[in-house]
């Protein structure tokens, strides 16, 4: 290609020569004498001289056979145009030593008459490399933007790498196909060629990519889907698991929480206490003759005292109090930050609020009353030891007469 670009230099010099020699007759022979110089100049070129023409022909060799970039090939047709035009300003290379047939041709090629069209011909050939040159450069910077897109997506994938290596080849090989060349349309056909199997390739890259990527779109839209049915799942699990638990703690008639309930409460309240020394007490409550009121009225009567017991309980007591119905007729309460007497007054008003109750079963009235023990939960203490403290004085109290609240 390069012998090819040189040629048409020349070529372009020399029909520029004979514009000026047909609109002016006058200078024709000032102008036969510049085209014998520039044959001379051809020669020496031909010959060897002229050292910045032949590097720059090389590196434009060099740079169409490795990923030609259309910036590149600009820069370096300029150079080479000016180091063509730079071989007027050297001295005559001719010499005693130039071949004959060197010399015959110089003086034939000076001599030679203006063939219109050759001219034309010559024309046409510039114009129509002039359109290559500017097709290629074209196409090649549609590469390069698609390319320099790719890579700004991050994709490092095998395809992408298969196509860079593919588009180099391609590249390669236009260039050596370039060197090949014997004329114009031969070259012309070649480079239209390469870049059609490059177009190729990037057309089923892509087609490749977006199959991809629709595939992937397809997976990623199913694991949504996926995701939210398990996320379903998973809050309608956590939900009833919530559920389980409320009712594995509650009981279910008056419901307060349950014995199991107490048992977890007072193992953060055994912790507490040893690691701040709080007031905390314990009160164990049982309603006094409730046998006999099952027995008298009936379960039903007896459930219906429970449960109006267990809203008293939660109406009463304030905020920082702990209740639970710890089996059958028992409620036990913690009373947080409270002493022994504080604890025993709050509790003796639980028992009096109790007992103003309006009980009736069977269409008559009911008296129901309650008893209560005490005691303080130490440092040293466990959950089951203060209850039996707790239990123990309720029934000291139940001994002394019901209705009432010991400590121990």
């Amino acid at each position: 290609m390069g012998t090819g670009v040189e040629q048409d230099i020349w070529e372009r010099k020399y029909h520029l020569a004979l514009e000026r020699m047909e609109r002016d007759e006058r200078d024709f022979r000032d102008l036969e004498e510049g085209l014998r110089r520039l044959a001379v100049r051809l020669t020496a070129l031909a010959r060897g001289q002229g050292t910045d023409v032949d590097r720059l022909l090389d590196r434009l060799n060099e740079a169409l056979r490795d990923s030609p970039n259309p910036a590149v090939l600009d820069a370096l047709l300029d150079s080479l145009t000016e180091a063509v035009a730079g071989l007027d300003r050297l001295p005559p290379a001719v010499n005693d030593d130039a071949p004959v047939a060197t010399l015959v041709a110089t003086e034939a090629l000076a001599d030679a008459p203006v063939d219109d069209d050759m001219v034309g011909s010559l024309r046409a050939d510039i114009a129509r490399l002039q359109d290559l040159l500017a097709a290629v450069s074209a196409r090649l910077g549609d590469m390069t933007r698609y390319l320099a897109a790719e890579l700004d997506h991050g994709d490092a994938t095998d395809g992408s790498r298969q196509l860079d290596a593919t588009v180099r080849e391609e590249m390669k090989a236009l260039g050596e196909s370039t060197l090949a060349a014997t004329d114009l349309g031969t070259l012309q056909a070649e480079v239209n060629s390469r870049l059609s199997l490059i177009d190729s390739h990037f057309r089923e890259y892509r087609e490749r990519e977006d199959a991809r990527m629709a595939a992937y779109r397809d997976r990623a839209e199913r694991m949504r889907d996926r995701v939210a049915e398990l996320e379903t799942q998973t809050t309608s699990l956590q939900d009833s698991l919530r559920r389980e638990h409320v009712l594995a703690v509650t009981d279910p008639l008056t419901g307060l929480p349950n014995r199991l309930a107490y048992e977890r409460h007072m193992e953060g309240i055994e912790q507490d206490v040893r690691n701040t020394a709080r007031a905390v007490c314990v009160a164990a409550f049982d309603i006094d003759h409730f046998k006999t009121i099952n027995d008298s009225f009936g379960h039903a009567a007896g459930d219906a005292v429970l449960r109006i017991v267990g809203q008293t309980f939660t109406r009463e007591l304030p905020e920082d109090a702990f209740v639970a119905r710890y089996g059958g007729e028992e409620f036990v309460v913690v009373f947080g930050g409270a002493s022994p007497e504080q604890a025993r007054l709050k509790a003796e008003g639980l028992c009096a609020m109790v007992a103003r109750l309006a009980f009736h079963a069977s269409g008559k009235p009911v008296t129901v009353t309650m008893s209560g023990g005490i005691t303080q939960f130490g440092p040293e203490d466990t959950p089951a030891r203060a209850f039996d403290r707790a239990d123990r004085a309720l029934y000291a109290a139940k001994r002394l007469g019901r209705n009432r609240c010991e400590v121990a």
